[in-house]
Parts: C-alpha cells; structure tokens; sequence
C-alpha cells in the first residue's frame, strides 16, 4: 500500500514528517507500506492539481483498493516515533474501513 505524502520543498514540517515516516517504516513497523512524496509546486508535474494542499502541507494520505486518494487527518508535528506509529496505524485502519 502506498503512503503519500503532500510537501512543499523547504518546508521544516514536511522534511520532519517526511523523515519520521521513513524511519518508521523502515523500522519494519509498516513494512508493507511504500512512502511516496509528492511535491505540490512541481506544476509541470502536476500542472496545479495538488495547490488544494497550498496552506496545508504536510498533508498524509492513502490509495485504497479502488485507488481513490484518501486524505488522512491533519497531523501535529510535534508527535515521537512511538505516537507517530499509533496515529498511523488508527488512520490507516479508520480510513480503510469507509
């Protein structure tokens, strides 16, 4: 399964999480997950299909079986690596079962 995550190059937020997550699953926690990141200024990739996401990066998100996007709650930056874990695993598994 993937997880995407929505970014803006140079912002400290998105770099944080975007670590966290990496590290996580790595760890072998989330090992069948793949992390994908997806930078919404590069419009000549996305040609503005993302800007949604303007004042809200870093923003998480899932595919599903139906590959349909599903955008995962707003997350605090300041989450550790064994609460990141839970709140990945609650968001994931609540947002599947829609």
């Amino acid at each position: 399964m993937k997880i995407f995550i929505f970014v803006r190059k140079g912002c400290c937020l998105c770099e944080a999480l975007k670590n966290k997550l990496a590290k996580i699953i790595v760890k072998g926690v989330f090992s069948n997950l793949e992390l994908e990141e997806i930078d919404i200024d590069r419009s000549d990739l996305y040609q503005d299909k993302y800007k949604k996401y303007d004042y809200e990066v870093p923003v998480i998100a899932i595919k599903d079986i139906s590959k349909e996007i599903i955008e995962l709650p707003r997350i605090s930056p300041r989450l550790k690596d064994d609460q990141l874990e839970s709140w990945v695993e609650k968001n994931i598994i609540t947002a599947l079962k829609k």
